[in-house]
C-alpha cells in the first residue's frame, strides 16, 4: 500500500496499455479454445484401443478411450484459468503513480511479491519517450526512460499509453515540486 506524504498530491496514475495486456492473454485464450475443441471432439467421437493393447491388455476394453482423452484434456483449463488470472492480476497490481514531489513504481513480480520504488521529481536528469514498432505506434504505446541522479539509475515506465503526454506531466510535477521548495 502506497502511503502519500504530507501534502503530497497525486497527479497521474499509469498502467500498461491495455493492448498489452490483451496480446498477453491471447495466446491462453487460444489454446484454450482448442482445448475446449479437442474435449468437445473427443466426447462425441468413438475412439478404439490400438490393437497390440486390446490383445496385451482384453480388460481395457471396458474403458471408453475417448472419455478418458476428454478427461485428460479437460486437466488443462484450471491450469489456463490460473495463468489467466495471475496474468490480469501482474497487469493490474502493476502501476505506477506520479506526485508532486515523486513517481511511485508499484510491481508484482508474483503472486505474493509486491516490489514498491520511488525516485524523487528533483532527482530527475533526462526522460526520454519511446514508441517503436507497428502496434505501438497505431495505439500509442511505449516506454518512458527516466534518468535519475540516484543509485537506482534509470527508472522505466513499461509499455504504457501516451508517454509523450506522461513526460509532459512529470515535467510539470517537477516544476510545481520547485515551486513548492523555493516557496
Amino acid at each position: 500500500m502506497i502511503k502519500l506524504e504530507l501534502n503530497e498530491r497525486i497527479y497521474l496514475l499509469k498502467r500498461r496499455h491495455q493492448i498489452v495486456l490483451k496480446l498477453q492473454l491471447l495466446p491462453f485464450l487460444l489454446i484454450f479454445c482448442f482445448d475446449l475443441i479437442l474435449i468437445f471432439f473427443f466426447s462425441i467421437k468413438k475412439i478404439s484401443w490400438p490393437g497390440f493393447l486390446v490383445e496385451s491388455f482384453p480388460e481395457i476394453l471396458n474403458f471408453k478411450l475417448n472419455f478418458i482423452l476428454a478427461f485428460l484434456f479437460s486437466l488443462i483449463l484450471p491450469i489456463l484459468w490460473c495463468l489467466i488470472f495471475l496474468e490480469i492480476t501482474r497487469y493490474y497490481l502493476t502501476y505506477w503513480v506520479v506526485t508532486n514531489r515523486r513517481i511511485i513504481e508499484v510491481k508484482l513480480n508474483g503472486l505474493f511479491n509486491i516490489q514498491y520504488s520511488s525516485v524523487e521529481l528533483d532527482k530527475i536528469q533526462d526522460m526520454r519517450a519511446q514508441i517503436k514498432g507497428f502496434l505501438p505506434s497505431f495505439f500509442r504505446f511505449g516506454n518512458l526512460r527516466i534518468q535519475t541522479a540516484s543509485e537506482k539509475g534509470e527508472f522505466v515506465l513499461d509499455q504504457i499509453g501516451e508517454p509523450e503526454i506522461t513526460k509532459q506531466v512529470i515535467f510539470e510535477a517537477k516544476i510545481d515540486s520547485l515551486k513548492q521548495k523555493h516557496d
